[in-house]
């Protein structure tokens, strides 16, 4: 239609191509081609369609799929075309752009190929971390933003020069007056260079932090408590100390690159994944001892059958019972660390990597507090132990409660748990059943809450309707409403069943949905479809009753379930107590401060950028720690500080790897945050200097 436009004919084949009839496509390639021709001859769009006419050819197969994929040519047009669909942009918004910078990515594609900007057109870039592990990242950002090459150039030349001379300064900044000169010139020039293409409001900026370090005389960003949580050797059992030597040994005797089991111990021994991947194939073999000997036999090389009696040694350290992460020095570390923060009323924020040994946290933390409270004679929300597909399954509690009944001293046998979990359930069902009764007339929803009136009114519906499960529904928003209201006992006020049934409302749904015509509401038949699944969701939360006071989030974890544990973990006295997150899937989108200040880095990352989006779900506008600190900056009281709390298994490669990811740290932080030295490099004679020198750190700060 653009040939037509431009020539007054079609192009050849036009007419014999059969696809090409479509009304809905020809009504719509007709419109881009309209709005088009209005268009100045030199705007971008025109330039667009007319490559799209000269590059493609209008041969046999010109139409074929092959020709569309990521390799061939085509695709760029086809991508062309989806940003002449769109139409042309005055602003281009890039949220989190600092992701996807490589040439193939798919963000790039979009950016490049798709999207089309208007003469006079600016690209806007959105990131709390625009450079990661190095500083050359600056360009790949500027580049996003489209900075002319040359531009690009110069500033990463001052980049360059600032991160050589904050390098020196963490050196020489006691002793060198003329290392201190250098880096507050390249300082001045790396502000100077940024400075028309970046706006940055940091923490430096924020008046509870200001005035924490009045009241401190701290580093304006020691509000953070930056500790280790260290595993010494010493301190493990003669167990893990012939595990830890057998490990070290099969490094030494095997090829780490031929060796995948062996290279997994060795780098993973702080969380147990390797040596828990040994131990499993042995114990999966019943004839295992009788197996390594025939295999020994029958290895032609030495250096294999030195790293086979390492594996057999490792395998033998476990005693009969005890083949488990449960019994992980790193793991227990952590739980006894939590468990302290536990009864100082502190949530915890644990992230990690490996599911394995994060299920076993959890498994470990609700067994322990589990058994506490049973003996204290305490609710817990369980009706007996659940069991796994094995007793060996690293998901049955029974293996859970075993451990921690050995750990705790707990004499009580699984038939005497059951018991008394069953017992102090019965109580706890009475409550619920009598507050059912009344939850239906306890919800006063006011006008405003045309949404959640909807859904109400499609539950009340459900209700009366004399379902089969219609009391077991009922049951259930009981006990979500109650489980996740901010109360420890089931004195709840109208309003805060109210406030309840909203707050379970936004967290089992997605903002508009269910809103099949788009009008913003939700009529009768969009709210009672709605609620049918709202049902399931609920039920899928709470129907099995399982402790929950501390919780594992996955990639497994439903987007509902996300919300409730959300939800649940940003109030006090609610469960999870403990949230553990897979660091892929908690550490962006999730708002986990108001209940929390505590971060603890169960598997270190190599990216800082990563850790800082990590303690980023604590460290918010009205967070656990804001509230803490405006409550006791007027008293004698000692200050609360946001701690982030690293799990370091000394002497093994665990502790290289937070040594190499704090200095990428600094790194990031010198070209971010103000921090041009290491605040653990402060002490009180040079306190001035310090403080002097950071001060002369690049300021982005937006002029109001």
């Amino acid at each position: 239609m653009w040939r037509k436009h431009e020539t007054g004919r079609l192009p050849n084949r036009y007419h014999s191509n059969e696809d090409l009839n479509h009304p809905n496509m020809k009504l719509c390639a007709q419109r881009i081609v309209d709005n088009v021709a209005e268009l100045a001859a030199n705007h971008p769009c025109r330039e667009v369609l007319n490559k799209i006419n000269q590059n493609f050819e209008w041969g046999k197969d010109a139409f074929s799929g092959e020709n569309f994929t990521a390799d061939n040519n085509y695709r760029e047009l086809l991508e062309n075309v989806v940003g002449l669909g769109l139409g042309s942009f005055d602003l281009v918004i890039i949220d989190e752009a600092h992701k996807s910078r490589g040439e193939t990515s798919s963000l790039t594609r979009v950016l490049e190929q798709v999207i089309i900007k208007n003469p006079q057109g600016r690209s806007l870039a959105m990131t709390a971390t625009p450079v990661e592990l190095d500083s050359t990242q600056w360009q790949l950002m500027l580049k996003r933003i489209q900075v002319s090459e040359e531009i690009q150039e110069s500033i990463l030349k001052c980049v360059t020069e600032y991160a050589q001379a904050v390098g020196k300064l963490n050196k020489y900044w006691k002793t060198d007056v003329l290392v201190r000169n250098e880096f507050e010139q390249a300082a001045r020039a790396f502000e100077g260079a940024l400075k028309p293409y970046l706006l940055r409001r940091d923490k430096r900026q924020d008046k509870t932090i200001k005035a924490f370090h009045d009241v401190s005389n701290k580093p304006i960003n020691a509000y953070r408590k930056q500790t280790q949580v260290e595993i010494e050797i010493e301190t493990l059992s003669e167990q893990w100390k012939r595990i830890v030597c057998s490990v070290e040994g099969l490094s030494a005797a095997s090829s780490m690159q031929d060796d995948s089991v062996s290279k997994r111990a060795r780098l993973t021994l702080a969380n147990g994944h390797g040596v828990a991947g040994i131990i499993d194939a042995a114990a999966s073999n019943e004839e295992c001892d009788e197996k390594l000997v025939v295999e020994n036999e029958i290895m032609d090389s030495k250096k294999n059958q030195r790293s086979l009696w390492w594996k057999k040694q490792i395998t033998q350290a476990y005693q009969k019972g005890d083949e488990s992460l449960y019994q992980h020095p790193a793991i227990l570390k952590v739980v006894e660390e939590i468990e302290i923060n536990l009864n100082h009323d502190q949530k915890a924020l644990v992230f990690g990597k490996l599911t394995k040994p994060m299920r076993i946290l959890v498994n470990l933390l609700n067994a322990r507090e589990m058994l506490r409270r049973l003996k204290k004679n305490e609710f817990w929300p369980q009706t007996k132990v659940h069991t796994g597909d094995s007793v060996d399954d690293a998901d049955s509690e029974v293996l859970a409660v075993q451990f921690a009944a050995k750990q705790l001293s707990y004499d009580w046998d699984l038939n005497k748990i059951n018991m008394l979990l069953k017992k102090q359930y019965e109580k706890h069902s009475y409550q619920v059943e009598q507050a059912k009764l009344h939850l239906i007339e306890n919800i006063k929803l006011s006008v405003k809450e045309k949404r959640c009136n909807s859904l109400f009114q499609a539950f009340k519906n459900s209700i009366l309707e004399s379902k089969p499960n219609a009391s077991s529904s009922l049951i259930l928003v009981t006990r979500a409403i109650y489980e996740l209201s901010d109360s420890s006992d089931f004195k709840l006020t109208s309003k805060q069943i109210t406030q309840g049934f909203i707050d379970l409302m936004g967290a089992v749904t997605a903002e508009n949905e269910g809103d099949e015509d788009g009008d913003g509401l939700l009529d009768e038949l969009e709210a009672k479809a709605l609620w049918g699944e709202i049902e399931l969701r609920i039920e899928a939360e709470f129907e099995h009753v399982k402790g929950g006071m501390a919780r594992l989030m996955f990639g497994g974890t439903s987007a509902p379930s996300r919300r409730m544990l959300q939800l649940g973990f940003n109030r006090d006295n609610s469960f999870p107590k403990v949230l553990v997150a897979q660091s892929v899937v908690g550490r962006e989108g999730l708002n986990l401060h108001q209940a929390c200040r505590i971060v603890y880095l169960l598997h270190p990352e190599w990216n800082p950028g990563v850790v800082e989006q990590q303690i980023g779900r604590v460290d918010r506008l009205g967070s656990r720690w804001e509230k803490e600190f405006n409550d006791t900056k007027d008293t004698s009281s000692e200050l609360p500080f946001i701690e982030v709390k690293a799990i370091v298994f000394k002497g093994t490669y665990d502790e290289y790897n937070w040594k190499v990811l704090q200095a990428r740290w600094d790194d990031l932080r010198s070209q971010l945050h103000g921090v041009v030295i290491p605040e653990r490099e402060r002490d009180e004679a040079f306190s001035e200097l310090y403080d002097e020198l950071c001060a002369a750190a690049p300021d982005f700060t937006p002029v109001t």
